[in-house]
C-alpha cells in the first residue's frame, strides 16, 4: 500500500469506495483519480468511506466537496462515512459536515 489506497465494492445502495492512508497535497491528485474512476464505473449513490484514513488536510476536504458537487450535478448522491477522530475534526472545524451527507457506518445508508 502506498500513502493512499482505494478499495471499491458494490453494495445495495450503490458503490462503496473505501480509502486508506493519508489524503493531503501529495496524494490528493491520485485519490481524486481513483475516486473518479470508481464513480464512473457505477451508478447510483457513492459512499466514500474514510474510516481507514489516517490524515485529511484541506486539499482532501476540497476534493470531497468537489466530488459531492459533481455527483449532485449528475443527479447522484454522495455520502461520506466518517473517519477517525483526527479526520472527523476537520469536518467539525470547517463546517463541511453541514455541506456533506455524513454517516458513521455504511449500514446507515439507504
Amino acid at each position: 500500500m502506498g500513502l493512499i489506497d482505494l478499495h471499491t465494492t458494490d453494495e445495495a445502495f450503490g458503490r462503496l469506495a473505501s480509502l486508506s492512508g493519508e489524503i493531503d497535497l501529495s496524494t490528493v491528485e491520485a485519490a481524486g483519480e481513483q475516486l473518479r474512476e470508481a464513480i464512473a464505473a457505477g451508478d447510483g449513490t457513492v459512499a466514500v468511506d474514510l474510516r481507514d484514513v489516517t490524515f485529511l488536510d484541506s486539499s482532501g476536504l476540497r476534493l470531497l466537496l468537489q466530488l459531492n458537487q459533481e455527483l449532485a450535478e449528475a443527479d447522484r448522491r454522495m455520502v461520506v462515512v466518517q473517519g477517525p477522530r483526527r479526520v472527523a475534526r476537520v469536518f467539525e472545524l470547517t463546517g463541511a459536515g453541514s455541506e456533506l451527507d455524513v454517516v458513521a457506518e455504511p449500514s446507515e445508508i439507504s
